[in-house]
């Protein structure tokens, strides 16, 4: 079962197959649910013994990556239990995620967060509330790209090393994206699109 993997130097965390977003670009589907070799399908939703087990010693890599194909902070209770166990373990601790995990919970839950992650990447994509919608399609409609800003606006507060991140996608402007995230006040980074070609 794809709990974890392993991607250049560090240990990938695979929490949940579940998402708040239905995005157009997702690879998940388009690559059979595997990654680099990986099969990241979940027959059930591992618990925090069950990542510890598979982390063991986590100074072995770069960072701990909370990253699947689903959203990690989904289950935020799991993932602190596993951050917890990584710091007082000599690791470092990443989180890749949608930023829409307030708007789930139907609270703040960044706070909790202070001292367990490292770093975080919160996945933009998009210039507006519009272009947002069609592109994730994320449960909570219009409403969702003022809120993943929002999120990120708050997770500089207590996460020092915040970025948000946009696809390359063919003909976008790269200088509009590194403008949002200016505006937001956070550090900025251009991912690549992937495709059917590039497994």
């Amino acid at each position: 079962m794809g709990i974890t993997y392993k991607f250049q130097d560090s240990l990938y965390v695979n929490l949940t197959n579940k998402c708040a977003s239905a995005c157009t670009f997702c690879i998940k589907n388009k690559w059979g649910w595997k990654f680099h070799g990986h099969k990241l399908l979940l027959k059930t939703e591992p618990t925090a013994k069950d990542v510890i087990k598979r982390i063991k010693d986590p100074k072995k890599y770069k960072e701990i990556v909370f990253c699947g194909y689903g959203e990690p902070l989904l289950r935020v209770h799991v993932l602190l239990e596993v951050a917890k166990y990584v710091k007082e373990n000599g690791g470092k601790v990443r989180v890749d995620t949608s930023g829409l995990a307030n708007l789930y919970h139907k609270k703040n839950i960044i706070p909790k967060l202070k001292n367990l992650v490292d770093a975080i990447s919160i996945s933009v994509n998009a210039l507006d509330s519009k272009e947002y919608l069609k592109l994730h399609r994320p449960i909570f409609g219009i409403a969702s790209y003022r809120g993943v800003l929002a999120f990120a606006r708050a997770c500089k507060k207590v996460i020092k090393d915040t970025t948000i991140t946009f696809i390359d996608f063919p003909g976008s402007d790269q200088n509009k994206f590194k403008a949002v995230a200016k505006r937001v006040g956070v550090k900025f980074r251009l991912r690549p699109y992937l495709d059917d070609n590039k497994k």
